[in-house]
């Protein structure tokens, strides 16, 4: 497992790109540095503070295990028959989707929640704008990206 720390201007670049990817500010102090862990070649994890990142190809998802860094995404809800397809990897379905909040533009990420107790068990990439959720019925509405019990989930528990 590799382990390393950024340097501060380094550290700034990358947060950088994590707010690109998240599409909002995190609002972090200037002294934030990150950490990178690798507990394996195919899976990188940015820490920053109580912030747990995944690195993936053209930016970063937020962790599952790491509530803070999910809860800075919009979300929607599914309900309890999702469940089991969004935990073997599907796409988010529009009949599943129970309520939504607003995200904008597709492409956006979104925290996919379960009814019940409202923890986040999906992040993935809206491919529909929020505003067009009220009259679709059917179809693609977010595409799986990291869930609970995926190979990021699993190589996780080696940190």
């Amino acid at each position: 497992m590799k382990k390393w720390i950024l340097s501060k201007h380094d550290s700034e670049a990358v947060i950088s790109e994590i707010e690109r990817s998240i599409s909002k500010e995190l609002n972090l102090p200037k002294s934030a540095q990150v950490t990178f862990i690798q507990p394996r070649e195919d899976a990188k994890f940015a820490l920053i503070g109580e912030l747990t990142f995944i690195a993936i190809e053209n930016g970063y998802v937020p962790f599952l295990g790491s509530q803070q860094a999910v809860s800075l995404l919009p979300s929607v809800t599914v309900d309890s028959g999702a469940i089991k397809f969004i935990l073997n990897g599907a796409d988010v379905m529009r009949p599943g989707i129970v309520k939504y909040e607003s995200w904008g533009d597709a492409g956006r990420l979104l925290a996919v929640r379960e009814e019940v107790k409202g923890r986040a068990i999906a992040v993935g990439k809206a491919t529909v704008k929020s505003e067009d959720m009220e009259s679709i019925k059917k179809g693609q509405c977010v595409k799986n990206i990291h869930y609970v019990g995926d190979r990021y989930w699993n190589i996780y528990k080696l940190v």
